[in-house]
């Protein structure tokens, strides 16, 4: 009777399981919405990057570079400093190193 139990509760449990597993598939990965993406949380300088850290490589693109600080009432950079916008923020780094001189929320 005792042993009846146990492989009544070891079958529900593998039922229950069952499903999730094979819809996982072979990958095992975590996919969003079946298009095979994992989903990644942008960068937030404000929250994830520190004044003195450099600058990951893929932001020291043109494309990141904001002339137009003054449109978003940000301080003049100094010789040698240009602001770049990532993901809403702005960062001022310096262009020889490129260190991170000072980091301003876009959301504030």
């Amino acid at each position: 009777m005792k042993s009846q139990l146990v492989v009544s509760a070891i079958a529900a449990l593998l039922i229950g399981v069952s499903p999730s597993v094979f819809a996982q598939g072979a990958s095992g990965g975590d996919q969003s919405q079946g298009t095979g993406r994992q989903q990644v949380m942008p960068t937030m300088p404000h929250r994830d990057w520190h004044e003195g850290q450099q600058v990951p490589s893929k932001y020291r693109h043109y494309n990141y570079v904001m002339n137009d600080w003054k449109s978003h009432s940000l301080d003049a950079p100094k010789r040698g400093q240009q602001w770049l916008g990532v993901n809403g923020d702005y960062v001022l780094v310096t262009r020889s190193n490129w260190k991170i001189s000072k980091i301003v929320s876009g959301t504030e």
